[in-house]
C-alpha cells in the first residue's frame, strides 16, 4: 500500500513519471488510439456520409468474413484486406461498394459451405448484419444530400452498437477490432448528426 502511494506521490511529483503513466495507459488502449486515428483522418475535411456508408458496409463485410473463416483475430487482416481492395477498386475503375458486396456474398457463401471449424449459426447472424447495414448504407448514397447525411449517421451509431453487443459476447471478432471500431463508428456518427443540425434552417 505504501509502495503505491509512493510511486503515486513519485508520478504527481516528476512530469516524466507522469508522462510514463500517460504513455503506459495509451498502450494500453491502443485500439481507441487508433480507432480515434482512423476518426481524425476520415473527418479532417468534414464528415462525408458516403464515405461513413463505405465504412460501415466494409466494418460490417470484416464482421463477417472473420465468422466465416472462423478466426477472431482473422479479422484485423480482413480489414487489411478489404481496405486495399477498396483501394485496388477505385484505381482500376471497379466500383468499391460491389466489391465489398461480392466480398461479402463470397464471404457468406465459404462460410456456410464449410465444414467443420465454423459456427454457421454466427456466419447467419453476420450475414443479416452485413445485409442490413449494406442496405441503409447503399440506401444513403443514393439519397438526397440532407436524407443521406441521416442515414449514414444511423448505419455509424447501428454498428457502434453491434460492436459494443460483440465485445459484450466476446465472440466472432476480437475485443482490440470492436473497441477501434466503436470509437470510429460513434465518431462518425456524432459528426454527421453535428453537420445535420448545423444545417438545419434556424
Amino acid at each position: 500500500m505504501n509502495n503505491t502511494t509512493n510511486l503515486d506521490t513519485h508520478a504527481h511529483r516528476h512530469p516524466s513519471g507522469r508522462a510514463a503513466a500517460v504513455g503506459h495507459h495509451l498502450l494500453a488502449r491502443w485500439p481507441s488510439v487508433l480507432g480515434l486515428l482512423a476518426l481524425i483522418a476520415n473527418i479532417a475535411n468534414g464528415a462525408d456520409p458516403h464515405v461513413t456508408a463505405m465504412i460501415i458496409m466494409l466494418a460490417a463485410m470484416c464482421y463477417l468474413a472473420a465468422a466465416a473463416v472462423g478466426s477472431r483475430r482473422s479479422v484485423w487482416v480482413m480489414v487489411g484486406v478489404a481496405s486495399v481492395a477498396v483501394v485496388l477498386a477505385r484505381l482500376t475503375g471497379l466500383d468499391p461498394t460491389a466489391t465489398l458486396l461480392v466480398m461479402g456474398a463470397g464471404f457468406a457463401i465459404f462460410g456456410f459451405l464449410r465444414g467443420t471449424g465454423v459456427d454457421r449459426r454466427e456466419v447467419g447472424v453476420q450475414v443479416l448484419g452485413f445485409v442490413g447495414f449494406s442496405a441503409i448504407a447503399l440506401t444513403a448514397m443514393m439519397s438526397s444530400p440532407a436524407l443521406a447525411v441521416f442515414l449514414a449517421a444511423v448505419a455509424a451509431i447501428g454498428h457502434a452498437i453491434w460492436d459494443v453487443i460483440h465485445f459484450v459476447r466476446d465472440k466472432v471478432v476480437s475485443r482490440s477490432l470492436t473497441e477501434a471500431c466503436f470509437v470510429l463508428d460513434v465518431g462518425l456518427g456524432v459528426a454527421l448528426l453535428l453537420m445535420s443540425s448545423t444545417a438545419l434552417p434556424v
